[in-house]
């Protein structure tokens, strides 16, 4: 390496997209257990964080824009479910919204998706909704009957019954949720 040569930096973003506030660390210092006369030798990296549901970021990238925007309106807890469904597809609807950008979003959420509701023109904000919808209602009904002991058979049967899903569809949710809640 020459005295001239200069190296191109690295930036870690970190996108937290939870539906409580950060309260985790914001350093590597809050991370680590270091006595006070080593700290002066060990480097506190810092944690670059955005809170997808709340950020000053100042984005010029209309799909940046319309991602965070998404974020913002999906998590904000202010508002009842149904009306921020709302807000999401009128918001999607007047901006615009690229289909990218709703992948992403979806999968920032752990949202599954049919790729092909994205091909049915009108309606296809709704669809993706009501899929989001069908989703965290499959998730509650794995937890609960986890949590109950229930056999996976059992359980298959439940998220059918409750959510009119074919058999396959319950077995996609089951391999998806059981996994987290475990």
């Amino acid at each position: 390496m020459k005295k001239s040569d200069r190296f191109y930096p690295v930036i870690t973003l970190t996108v937290y997209y939870g539906e409580k506030p950060w309260d985790g660390p914001t350093s590597l210092h809050e991370m680590l257990d270091i006595p006070k006369e080593l700290e002066p030798f060990v480097n506190d990296y810092k944690i670059l964080l955005v809170e997808a549901r709340r950020n000053n970021l100042m984005l010029h990238n209309l799909e940046n824009i319309d991602l965070f925007n998404l974020f913002e309106i999906a998590l904000d807890k202010n508002i009842p479910r149904k009306e921020a469904k709302k807000k999401a597809i009128q918001y999607c609807e007047e901006h615009k919204t690229d289909k990218s950008v709703i992948m992403t979003f979806a999968g920032a959420i752990n949202m599954q998706l049919d790729y092909n509701t994205l091909n049915k023109g009108d309606g296809t904000m709704y669809s993706l909704f009501e899929e989001l919808a069908k989703d965290s209602k499959a998730e509650g009904i794995i937890e609960i009957c986890l949590d109950c002991g229930l056999s996976d058979d059992t359980i298959l049967e439940k998220l059918q019954q409750k959510l009119n899903i074919s058999l396959q569809q319950a077995q996609e949710y089951l391999n998806t949720f059981a996994k987290q809640s475990i």
